[in-house]
């Protein structure tokens, strides 16, 4: 399904809602951060205005959206189902600068410049990428398993990677004994 263009301060007017799928391969910076692209994020969009204590309109939307990732393991580096949920609400605002000082301000939903072509695949794909875990991991997991042309050929265990910098300390291979004088 193709994720439709709005025009928000209609959106919101109208009261509109708006829902589908979108499939993980059509969104490509959030694709690249996964293992698959096989999959959809489910989403749901409305739209509501209501009236300003000024009598005037303020318009409102709400991004629900959710689905299953595979994602690679922080520290087995095995794949791992991610459930994604997303539910964010924005409060329309009529130009950029505007936008940049109230959501310094508002703490209970995002600010977003109204338009009157809002790509919601965008808007979809960039709220799912700010919902991912910095570091997913499962609940219990081994190391990853060492290669064998990594282990050090006398003994099986991988080398130390700091190893090279004790001769330092010891004033070996750099000539810096750690006094700060050459």
């Amino acid at each position: 399904m193709t994720v439709p263009t709005i025009d928000t301060q209609d959106f919101c007017r109208r009261a509109d809602t708006a829902a589908g799928s979108l499939p993980l391969a059509e969104m490509l910076r959030l694709a690249a951060m996964l293992v698959s692209e096989e999959g959809a994020l489910a989403w749901r969009l409305t739209g509501r205005s209501g009236l300003r204590p000024d009598g005037s309109r303020q318009s409102f939307l709400r991004l629900e959206a959710d689905g299953r990732l595979l994602m690679r393991c922080a520290r087995c580096l095995e794949p791992i189902t991610v459930a994604l949920e997303v539910a964010r609400d924005y409060r329309m605002v009529a130009t950029e600068a505007q936008a940049e000082v109230e959501d310094a301000e508002e703490d209970d939903v995002d600010v977003l410049v109204s338009s009157r072509q809002l790509r919601l695949d965008e808007l979809i794909e960039d709220e799912a990428i700010m919902a991912l875990p910095v570091a997913p991991r499962h609940d219990a997991c081994r190391a990853p398993a060492v290669s064998e042309g990594s282990a050090d050929a006398d003994d099986g265990v991988p080398p130390n990677p700091f190893s090279a910098l004790s001769s330092l300390r010891r004033g070996g291979a750099g000539g810096d004994d750690g006094s700060g004088k050459a």
